[in-house]
């Protein structure tokens, strides 16, 4: 139930911050899909986001790249966001591709954390290093799925899990890392 409303909390965030930086005049938006209703309305400081599933409220410091969030039940976790920088609670034993610009990292209560990135290399360049530098780091492949262009390697180290996805986009590989406790 927790992953289920942390997923519904990310998804309800990402919706009013793309509202809210598209400068929309109104502030409040709704959006219906096959799935359901979501509104999202600005008060003050704060943005109220509602749906079948619940009402979560945000607020944070857009400067700062940082979002509080409450969901219904009084849960309530941090999620910080940035660009061009890798966050500080990146694990430090998770190898990082390079050459490869930072394109998006996110990081969720200190504890789950995601990174994307790009570079020029083949995709095929780019999975090999993994292959090869995350045993070197003491992480275990445990699974390895290759679709089309994109490769998918699940890892996992003591308590944690990482899930890398490699994929060859226009003229540019994007790599993608998420990692957070093992579930």
């Amino acid at each position: 139930m927790k992953r289920t409303r942390h997923f519904f909390a990310m998804l309800y965030a990402s919706v009013a911050l793309i509202v809210f930086a598209l400068g929309s005049c109104s502030r409040e938006r709704s959006f219906e899909s096959d799935e359901g209703k979501v509104t999202v309305k600005g008060e003050g400081e704060k943005i109220r986001v509602t749906s079948d599933e619940g009402t979560i409220t945000m607020s944070g410091d857009e400067g700062e790249g940082q979002i509080s969030v409450k969901t219904a039940d009084g849960e309530t976790f941090k999620l910080s966001y940035g660009k061009d920088s890798i966050p500080e609670a990146f694990p430090k034993d998770i190898p990082v591709y390079s050459p490869a610009a930072v394109k998006m990292s996110q990081t969720i209560d200190d504890s789950k954390s995601v990174v994307s990135f790009s570079t020029a290399d083949d995709p095929s360049q780019v999975t090999a290093f993994y292959k090869k530098e995350l045993p070197a780091k003491g992480w275990k492949v445990e699974n390895e799925m290759i679709m089309g262009t994109m490769t998918l390697l699940h890892v996992q180290k003591g308590e944690r899990e990482l899930n890398v996805t490699v994929n060859k986009s226009d003229a540019e590989t994007i790599i993608s890392l998420v990692v957070g406790p093992a579930e």
